[in-house]
């Protein structure tokens, strides 16, 4: 065999083995970036189910800020009215309105679904952000707080407050009056008398009426840092999709 055919059989030799090198690093990169562009479309669909999520977080969280926001007002109404000579110019409808608001129990469940299934599947690194992972860990703690305060408060009212209003004020007379849900039941007024005069005098009600607004005060506080938290991690979100 010649020299020159021999250095074209090897020159072909090298030059399919080069193909073939060629065309494993090809492969390996468009499976690597398919996979990232897999992982993208992920982080992605995470993202628009964590902006979904926090929008809605951002309006329960103003609705019971709305709801502690009542209670803590009409505790406040009330508390002008105590004392050893107390005699109420208020109506019996005023009065049943503001009592009934320190029966209210609010409580924000907010929308999980989207972080709780990254954390359980293990797919939290799917975004990218440190800083998101940051205030989404922070939104967890923030809720957490939130959510012992209201329970906290709910007790007091049940535990504490309501037993107690049970001597002086009929509790069907406050629902008929205030809140009317009793469709297709016959129910009138109770029989026995509002006795709000005694209860304004009682030092056990003004003290009742302070704890419950503070416990209000205090989710309202609560409720805005979760709702701060809650802000911070939506503008994230926004700036990772654009």
């Amino acid at each position: 065999m010649s020299e020159v055919a021999r250095g074209w059989r090897w020159g072909r030799v090298v030059a399919e083995g080069l193909l073939i090198v060629l065309s494993i690093l090809l492969a390996f990169g468009i499976e690597a970036w398919w996979g990232r562009l897999g992982e993208r479309n992920a982080e992605v669909e995470a993202l628009q189910g964590l902006r979904d999520d926090f929008v809605e977080n951002l309006g329960r969280l103003a609705s019971g800020k709305s709801s502690h926001f009542e209670i803590r007002d009409a505790s406040v109404r009330l508390l002008a009215m105590t004392g050893p000579d107390a005699a109420t110019a208020a109506s019996d409808l005023t009065m049943d309105t503001l009592i009934m608001a320190l029966i209210g129990g609010p409580k924000v469940f907010p929308v999980t679904a989207t972080y709780d299934a990254l954390i359980a599947s293990g797919q939290i690194d799917l975004l990218e952000s440190a800083a998101l992972r940051r205030e989404l860990a922070k939104w967890s703690a923030a809720i957490a707080d939130l959510r012992w305060e209201e329970q906290e408060a709910f007790d007091q009212m049940d535990q504490r407050l309501l037993p107690f209003l049970w001597d002086y004020v009929p509790v069907v007379t406050l629902d008929l009056n205030v809140h009317p849900r009793y469709e297709g039941v016959d129910l009138n007024e109770s029989r026995f008398p509002r006795r709000y005069r005694e209860l304004l005098r009682l030092i056990r009600f003004e003290n009742a009426v302070e704890e419950r607004m503070n416990s209000s005060i205090r989710a309202i506080e609560r409720a805005t840092a979760a709702e701060d938290v809650a802000q911070s991690v939506l503008a994230l979100v926004e700036s990772e999709l654009r």
